[in-house]
């Protein structure tokens, strides 16, 4: 099992997956820190906490539109990696578990995810530390909703994740990430939003920056028993498929 992590991890450098990871969170911490800084006057006028009104104008965009086209584009292509040579029936022609290989595939894709939300929690304090004064003390929100985004993250990668190892083309799990992504912004003005979780990501990341940004607790269940059903769902199919 060990061999197989060690295998993914190698093809990732000749990826542009790990690209992405740094250069999507890098770029709007950036945006958010030069409109915070244009429109200082406006987001502390009323005495604002500046680190939380630096995390705002960098997760804002981030967390709505974003991460759910992220994780539609990086496990699309880590998937991809596989699918576009029949690299698959390589694979299988060694002592390996179908079941470990979509596992192992899955928790590097969770990893990816990981990954990124961890440097735009790191950037966005490093923006927030270069500005914020010293009397204002930074909001404990801005470590653990990047945190807490990963966990409600899980149901989107195992869709994601399925849908890619499911088709060859990758045009259907890119198209479906888009579907699902785009309308995500509406939802989550609606009371049914809970029965949408590409919304719920966002809706966490969010949160590092109000405090009073409410989202249900039980909502983390639900991401986890998600993920759990699809990834055994996907697990039965790719043990019983004809490669």
């Amino acid at each position: 099992m060990k061999n197989i992590y060690k295998v993914e991890l190698l093809k990732l450098r000749h990826s542009r997956i790990l690209n992405i990871v740094m250069f999507l969170p890098l770029f709007f911490v950036i945006l958010g820190f030069t409109n915070f800084l244009r429109y200082r006057k406006l987001f502390t006028e009323k005495g604002q906490n500046v680190w939380s009104q630096v995390y705002t104008q960098s997760s804002i965009f981030y967390g709505l539109f974003i991460i759910g086209l992220f994780i539609t584009i990086a496990i699309a292509v880590l998937v991809r990696i596989e699918n576009s040579e029949d690299n698959f029936k390589r694979i299988l022609t060694l002592p390996v578990k179908r079941s470990e290989l979509y596992i192992a595939k899955l928790v590097i894709g969770c990893g990816i995810v990981f990954l990124n939300l961890i440097l735009f929690m790191l950037l966005t304090i490093l923006a927030g530390a270069v500005i914020a004064p010293h009397s204002q003390s930074m909001p404990r929100e801005m470590i653990y909703a990047p945190l807490l985004a990963i966990i409600a993250s899980l149901p989107v990668i195992a869709v994601q994740y399925y849908l890619s190892m499911k088709f060859k083309n990758i045009a259907v799990p890119l198209g479906v990430g888009l579907v699902f992504s785009f309308p995500s912004v509406l939802i989550d003005n609606t009371k049914y939003w809970m029965l949408f979780p590409w919304d719920y990501p966002g809706r966490v990341l969010l949160g590092g920056s109000n405090v009073s940004f409410n989202f249900p607790p039980y909502m983390y269940v639900v991401s986890a028993i998600l993920f759990i059903v699809v990834t055994l769902v996907g697990v039965n199919e790719f043990n019983n498929r004809d490669i």
